[in-house]
């Protein structure tokens, strides 16, 4: 069928609808003949004469006799116009994509292979309730409503154990991680690691343990015989390897698990290869016979999976100094366990560099992760997306890294490692005890006004263990705990010892020391502490938004006559856990290419200075 179009006279002629009225345009005085009336009717005819000039009170655009015009079908629309429509398709192909990409992320989560543990093994995630006190506007200065959304709760505190296993499946023949003397399938594990994240605080804290500690191992709740840690998988058998790894955490480090991960050499080597392989720097060529690593020269080099495993495993690593091969370090699980954690932070500096802050907006990476790893029954979709979310800003250079203090032993025939008795300080970060009160300088300012008691306040807090500071000032209504942010542990500590449930303030410009402000709602110091997670709860409710105290007062020394106080207190510290990369400052003259290794102590507590690497340029940067 041929379609005609009308031609112009005939198009004027055609009825416009004005308000869904058809509108026949002017009419024609009885007895004068119309175009439609013409006996040539059909052929081309003058346009009849306009009808006139508008009145002025009509010549607003877009009207004719009074009556606004229907918009023309080819009008275009302006620009604003233009660009709400294109934000609305820009958005909704959006969700599409961020659903594709969410449900991809589900089927991969669905898709790991997950452990089936029993009852008790892994811990519950401790959701803080908040206390009786906390909701009194008089205890607290700001109440806490109890219907508050759920989703504005800070997440609770989680810990992960991780776990890597030497078992050698699907690597290939000429793999050197696979020349081993143990058939393939029969798994040790040979990277052991804590991670606690804390998404309330954006921390994140990781410390290894050696795989050669010499520990009792527990199973089904029962100890079984002492071992080395990484014969828990092998004293766990197949199916409950994982769990009885945990368990002997658990027991003999009193730190609890509430999930863990695990993944073998194969898994180790794909997701490498899947995030394009990490670079790192090397001070010379350098080389271990035993794992296979060999480096050609010195300066930035990209290792693959096999490299990169090759490198995590070292244990005996050489560099080329002066036309020979030297040694590096004493080569022990320590010195191995500190080029582990190097590299962690640098694979996950590699992935952000690359674009990638969540694994969601990768597919390849969803599934290369997926398939590499194992997790426990516990751990959840929600779980994933929810921690996700809380560390999406985070900075892999601000992980807390923590060396644990140990000393060697011989059972047997057998070299071992044992805990040293500062390692209480390094597992309190893994329990949430983050600090002690001996480490915790502190200012009791007694603000209560004029009050009679045989033991001030003080000298309650002194005996506690805090190095104490008395001041004075004029009385306020709220007792209240002041401290920088980076002192919230500190701050949250004192919180644990006072009733009702203080105030909480945080000011950066505080310093290292921190304040209790005694107000004269001030009932007594607790002789148990009161619980951690319900103090943290009030204490991170009050890092949103900090307060300032009014009316500060003048605040006076307190000089403690007749109390027999001693200043000196002030100055009483417990022992630091010793830190490899503060140690390197001051032994090292920050030399790069020298560090004091991990703290590692025979029966003479024996320091070792050696030449060791990192992956990082001198200057600290990491390789493109």
């Amino acid at each position: 069928m041929t379609l005609l179009r009308p031609s112009a006279q005939a198009r004027s002629w055609v009825p416009r609808v004005v308000g869904g009225v058809p509108d026949a345009g002017p009419r024609n005085a009885p007895g004068e003949a119309g175009p439609c009336d013409s006996p040539n009717r059909g052929a081309d005819v003058d346009r009849p004469a306009s009808p006139g000039p508008r009145p002025a009170s009509q010549r607003r655009a877009g009207t004719i006799h009074g009556v606004t015009e229907r918009p023309a079908a080819g009008l275009r629309r302006s620009w604003p116009q233009r660009l709400v429509v294109l934000l609305g398709v820009v958005f909704s192909v959006g969700m599409l994509v961020a659903a594709a990409r969410l449900a991809s992320f589900e089927d991969a989560v669905a898709s790991i292979v997950r452990i089936e543990v029993p009852a008790g093994v892994l811990a519950d995630v401790y959701e803080p309730a908040v206390p009786a006190d906390a909701g009194d506007p008089d205890a607290t200065g700001k109440p806490v409503d109890a219907d508050a959304d759920q989703a504005d709760k800070p997440l609770p505190p989680r810990n992960f154990l991780l776990i890597g296993t030497d078992s050698a499946i699907g690597l290939d023949a000429d793999d050197p991680a696979g020349h081993r003397d143990r058939t393939p399938g029969v798994a040790l594990a040979d990277a052991i690691m804590l991670l606690r994240l804390d998404p309330g605080l954006s921390r994140a804290s990781l410390v290894s343990l050696p795989r050669d500690l010499y520990v009792m191992i527990h199973r089904n709740g029962i100890p079984v015989r002492e071992e080395k840690l990484a014969s828990a998988l092998l004293v766990g058998g197949m199916e409950l390897g994982a769990p009885t790894l945990v368990e002997t955490v658990t027991n003999e480090f009193g730190v609890p698990i509430h999930n863990f991960v695990i993944i073998d050499f194969l898994g180790f080597e794909n997701i490498v290869d899947e995030i394009g392989g990490v670079s790192l720097w090397f001070p010379y060529p350098a080389r271990d016979l035993a794992s296979g690593l060999y480096v050609s020269e010195s300066g930035c080099t990209l290792f693959d999976g096999r490299a990169a495993l090759s490198f995590v495993r070292s244990r005996k690593p050489e560099l080329f100094i002066d036309g020979t091969w030297q040694r590096v370090g004493v080569w022990n699980d320590l010195e191995r366990n500190r080029r582990q954690q190097d590299f962690l932070v640098l694979a996950m500096e590699r992935v952000i560099a690359n674009g990638a802050r969540s694994v969601i907006v990768r597919d390849d990476l969803i599934e290369a992760i997926a398939g590499a790893t194992i997790l426990d029954d516990r751990l959840t979709l929600r779980d994933l997306l929810d921690l996700g979310a809380a560390f999406a800003d985070f900075d892999p250079t601000g992980l807390e890294r923590h060396s644990l203090p140990v000393y060697d032993d011989v059972v047997g025939t057998s070299s071992v490692l044992r805990l040293h008795p500062d390692a209480r300080k390094v597992f309190d970060v893994f329990r949430g005890i983050t600090l002690r009160p001996d480490d915790v300088p502190l200012d009791v300012i007694d603000r209560r006004g004029p009050i009679d008691e045989s033991v001030p306040a003080f000298q309650q807090m002194a005996y506690k263990g805090f190095p104490v500071r008395p001041l004075i000032g004029e009385a306020v209504p709220a007792t209240t705990i002041r401290a920088s942010r980076d002192r919230f542990d500190a701050a949250v500590l004192v919180g644990q010892m006072v009733t009702p449930m203080p105030r909480f303030e945080f000011d950066d410009t505080l310093g290292d020391r921190v304040e209790l402000i005694l107000g004269e709602d001030f009932g007594s110091f607790l002789l148990a502490p009161r619980d951690l997670d319900q103090v943290r709860a009030v204490a991170q409710a009050a890092l949103g938004a900090p307060d300032n105290l009014a009316d500060e007062g003048a605040l006076a020394p307190f000089d403690g006559v007749g109390y027999g106080y001693e200043s000196a207190r002030s100055d009483q510290r417990g022992l630091p856990v010793f830190d490899p990369a503060s140690a390197s400052a001051a032994t090292t003259g920050g030399d790069p290419s020298t560090s004091a290794v991990s703290f590692r102590a025979t029966r003479r507590t024996l320091r070792i200075k050696a030449t060791t690497f990192d992956g990082r340029r001198p200057d600290g940067s990491r390789c493109p």
